[in-house]
C-alpha cells in the first residue's frame, strides 16, 4: 500500500497557493533553517510590479480568475480567519497565511496533506514560499520554496524522493507563473473582457483590486495607457 501511495504522497506536496502567517512563528524558522527539500529557480515575467503585488496579495480572487480561464489544475479557495484554505483537483488541501511583505517581496506559509483514502493521515509537509523580485526591464527575480515534514516518516519520504519532488515543484512553478503572467496582462489591457466574465462578488472584488490600474489622479486613459507601455518595453 505504501509503495502504491508514494506517487501522489509526492504529489500532495506540491501545493503553491500563498497568503498570510505572523513572522515570529517559531515553525517558519524551522522550516526555513532546516528544511527537508529547497527548490530555487529563477523567473522573468512581462508585467507591471504594482500589478503582480496586486496579483500575489488577493489569492482568493485571482483563484476565480484562474476558473475563468479554466487552467489546470483548477483550485477552489474559502477564506478563513488567518488566510485561506484550498484545495485543488489533485486532492491537495491546506490552510495558507501570509509571512511578510514589501514592495519588491512576498513571503507565504503553508500547510497541507492529501485528500485521498490511500494516502495515510500522518503524511502532512509545511512550506515557506518567498518571491523576491525587482522591476528592470521587466520584473525578474527569485522564487524559493522551503519544505519540511511535520514528522519523521514525511521527512523520510520527502528526502527519499527529493529529486522528483523538486522536478515537479519546477514543472508546477513554471505552469503558475507563465498563467498568472497572461491573466495580469489581460487585466493590464483588456480589463473590460474579464469584467464580462464575472459577476456578483468576483466582479466586486476585481474592480476593488485592479480598480486603480484604470483611475487615479491623470484619469482613466492616462492610467492605462501607462501601464500598456511598460507591458510593451
Amino acid at each position: 500500500m505504501l509503495k502504491k501511495s508514494l506517487p501522489i504522497m509526492i504529489a500532495a506536496l506540491l501545493f503553491l497557493w500563498t497568503i498570510s502567517v505572523q513572522a515570529h512563528e517559531a515553525h517558519v524558522g524551522e522550516i526555513i533553517n532546516t528544511p527537508t527539500v529547497t527548490y530555487k529557480t529563477a523567473f522573468t515575467i512581462d508585467v507591471p510590479i504594482e500589478m503582480w503585488n496586486r496579483a500575489l496579495d488577493n489569492p482568493c480572487l485571482m483563484g476565480r480568475l484562474w476558473e475563468t480561464y479554466e487552467f489546470k489544475p483548477s483550485y477552489a479557495m474559502t477564506r478563513t480567519d488567518t488566510g485561506i484554505h484550498v484545495s485543488d483537483s489533485l486532492g491537495i488541501t491546506g490552510d495558507i497565511r501570509q509571512i511578510s511583505q514589501s514592495a519588491r517581496s512576498r513571503a507565504f506559509y503553508a500547510r497541507g496533506r492529501f485528500d485521498h483514502w490511500a494516502v495515510p493521515s500522518f503524511f502532512t509537509a509545511s512550506g515557506v514560499v518567498a518571491f523576491e523580485y525587482a522591476d528592470r526591464d521587466g520584473l525578474s527575480g527569485e522564487i524559493t520554496i522551503f519544505l519540511r515534514g511535520d514528522n519523521g516518516i514525511s521527512r523520510f519520504v520527502m528526502r527519499l524522493f527529493s529529486g522528483i519532488l523538486t522536478r515537479r515543484i519546477g514543472n508546477r512553478v513554471e505552469s503558475q507563473v507563465e498563467n498568472m503572467q497572461e491573466i495580469i496582462r489581460d487585466i493590464v489591457n483588456d480589463p473590460q473582457s474579464i469584467r464580462s466574465a464575472l459577476t456578483g462578488q468576483a466582479l466586486d472584488n476585481f474592480d476593488r483590486v485592479f480598480s486603480a490600474a484604470e483611475t487615479g489622479p491623470g484619469g482613466d486613459q492616462e492610467v492605462l495607457s501607462d501601464l500598456q507601455r511598460r507591458m510593451a518595453r
